[in-house]
């Protein structure tokens, strides 16, 4: 349901109303125009592999906490 109209303040101006899309650039203002097919992002099927072969190498490292052993610190 709508909020029913407010009673004008004497001597006070209206606020400025919004309008959808009035300050977006023209370019913007359209609807978004589709890719052409050869615009597609190639589908990579050893990027996902590549990917979770560096994970699981960068978990297989030491980190620098496990690497430091007691007196190994070093010394100023």
């Amino acid at each position: 349901m709508p909020p029913a109209p407010r009673a004008e303040a004497p001597g006070r101006p209206d606020l400025p109303k919004r309008r959808a899309q009035e300050h977006l650039v023209p370019q913007l203002r359209d609807e978004p125009q589709a890719r052409p097919a050869e615009e597609h992002a190639l589908h990579d099927p050893g990027l996902m592999a590549a990917f979770q072969r560096g994970i699981g190498l960068a978990e297989s490292q030491p980190t620098p906490q496990e690497s430091l052993r007691h007196g190994d610190a070093h010394k100023e």
